[in-house]
């Protein structure tokens, strides 16, 4: 058991830099400068920095009781600076500019309210697109604290009906932790720590005898983890820390993220990860703050303190030796770990780091790897595969490793093993993959897929490069080149030709493609284009009735088209 006179003095430590923070926290962002954005009250399913897919997530999600068609509200007086509707991501989203210096977004929303709606609607019809990048002039549309508009949904890539909701610094666009403004949530529930690993950082160092990582079973709940079995691990040279934790709040079962991760050692404050705010060029480095290879082996994230020397993230407050824990034989060092959420609720977990005598034993060395620096242009090439991958792209040198196999009778390529999928890459990088000569398939019908865990084709996006196909992939993993001769599918939901239309207020379609991808949709109402709305993760094209339905006969006719040019069509005459 963790002596209780150590908890309490780091107890104490720790509370005293909390309400610092606190205070810190409070002074620097104005606690009434908003309203809630819904007239409900606030519950929360995902939180600020949260550790999401490739991404720290930017808001946080409120819920919406499961339903659509919320009322949204403008947080203050300012106006509309940007209208945002994509098939993807946030969907249907509005940026409001503030005279405090900050910005409001809403995303996943259902529609917007009727004068915002009507604008970006005329657009859309204006450009004859559905997925559009608004900036209506400045003072255009002005806004008042507490108006409405726009209405909850689920669009882009929202997996069920909520708000996604951000505050930003005007100045630069970097998001802000919402709760930092006073924002009405309740939360006095702590963290939940569910694991703890330890990380032996070279070759010539162990944890508990072993050069693989180590996780001990964990103990208690509340204020106070500690380790199961001992209070102790030992350790030899260099080790890191790694933790997996979750965070709960008030009346509510999803699991969400931490904004704060410290560790102390001896007392003494060494790793300090604070997130209040971030900016978007660095939200990908999470792949570095996180155990990668757990990660995509498991989906489970462990958060590390070892800084890879190409994560540039901002929010190491203090970084002692790059988050490395030094141990020295016979010294007994006191651990002390601290996670907190955005409404300062912490969790500690405590134990002891007896350091031991390291193996000098010599180990192998790996003989005939071509290392791919963090810092310069990489080069590898065959007869069959050129690589050119800038340092940017690695958090830190690696030893390269390739392979191919025969092309399958499916493929037109040798299938490329290029590296490890287990190894995150922070930007995209150019590969030319050579055609087999025996493949009859015509150059403008190939593309370059990836092969998931599943076997699976994923499309890359490809261009012809003589007798390659050229493409920009931001992942390690085994990639080939396939046919795409099939057009995409149109199924019609709620219409057939001759039907008569009067009692329904849409035409409803779905679409979908097997490989490439939808890449245009255009739909026309007696020649004339009209506006359907694209739900792309479920294939669900939308049109509203409006005024360009006439009396009597309509011919409806709608073209799409995928990533490789093959293209169908679906016409039907109707009666309204």
């Amino acid at each position: 058991m963790i002596r209780i006179s150590y908890i309490a003095i780091l107890l104490l430590t720790t509370s005293f830099l909390s309400g610092k923070m606190e205070v810190l926290a409070q002074t620097a962002y104005p606690a009434n400068a908003f309203i809630s954005p819904v007239d409900i009250p606030i519950f929360l399913s995902g939180s600020f920095a949260e550790l999401r897919s490739n991404h720290f997530h930017s808001g946080i999600d409120i819920k919406t009781q499961g339903k659509e068609g919320k009322n949204i509200l403008a947080c203050a007086d300012g106006y509309v600076s940007r209208i945002r509707i994509s098939p993807y991501g946030f969907g249907k989203a509005i940026y409001v500019v503030h005279p405090n210096g900050f910005s409001t977004v809403y995303a996943h929303l259902r529609n917007f309210a009727p004068d915002i709606e009507k604008w970006a609607k005329t657009e859309q019809y204006r450009l004859q697109k559905f997925d559009v990048d608004l900036y209506p002039a400045a003072g255009l549309l002005k806004v008042k604290q507490g108006q409405l508009i726009a209405y909850s949904g689920n669009s882009g890539s929202s997996q069920g009906p909520h708000l996604h909701f951000e505050v930003r610094d005007s100045r630069n666009e970097e998001p802000i932790d919402p709760l930092l403004f006073g924002f009405a949530v309740k939360d006095f529930t702590r963290p939940v720590i569910n694991g703890l690993r330890i990380y032996p950082a070279d070759a010539e160092s162990s944890v508990n005898g072993s050069t693989k990582p180590f996780d001990p079973e964990l103990a208690g709940w509340g204020p106070s983890y500690r380790l199961k079995a001992t209070d102790t691990i030992e350790a030899a040279g260099n080790i890191y820390l790694g933790l997996n934790v979750h965070d709960l709040m008030n009346n509510s079962s999803n699991k969400n993220g931490v904004n704060l991760f410290q560790v102390f050692i001896d007392s003494v404050l060494q790793f300090h990860w604070q997130a209040n705010r971030f900016n978007f060029n660095e939200t990908r480095y999470i792949n570095s703050f996180i155990d990668y290879s757990t990660y995509y082996k498991t989906g489970e994230r462990y958060m590390l303190t070892r800084r890879l020397p190409q994560n540039k993230l901002s929010f190491y407050q203090l970084l002692v030796n790059d988050g490395i824990i030094s141990t020295e034989p016979g010294k007994t060092q006191q651990i002390l770990i601290k996670v907190a959420d955005g409404k300062n609720n912490e969790s500690l977990l405590g134990f002891y780091l007896k350091g031991l005598k390291k193996d000098n034993t010599k180990k192998p060395e790996s003989v005939g790897a071509q290392i791919f620096s963090y810092q310069n242009v990489n080069q590898f090439r065959t007869a069959h595969i050129n690589i050119a991958m800038p340092g940017k792209c690695l958090y830190e040198d690696i030893p390269f490793e390739y392979s191919a196999e025969a092309s399958k009778p499916w493929s037109c390529s040798m299938i490329h093993k290029i590296h490890d999928p287990q190894v995150p890459l922070h930007d995209f990088f150019d590969v030319s993959i050579r055609i087999d000569s025996s493949c009859r398939i015509p150059v403008s019908q190939l593309v370059m897929v990836r092969l998931n865990k599943n076997n699976k084709p994923v499309y890359t996006g490809s261009e012809p490069d003589g007798r390659y196909l050229k493409a920009r992939i931001r992942e390690f993993g085994r990639y080939t080149l396939m046919a795409d001769s099939l057009s995409p599918a149109i199924k019609a939901l709620n219409i057939t030709d001759g039907k008569n239309i009067r009692n329904q207020e849409t035409i409803r379609m779905s679409i979908s493609d097997n490989l490439s991808g939808i890449k245009t949709y255009n739909a026309y109402l007696n020649g004339k284009w009209i506006l359907m709305d694209y739900d792309a993760k479920n294939n669900l094209l939308e049109y509203q009735f409006d005024d360009l339905l006439s009396a009597g006969k309509n011919e409806f006719k709608l073209e799409i088209s995928d990533n490789a040019g093959n293209k169908s069509s679906y016409k039907a005459m109707l009666s309204y």
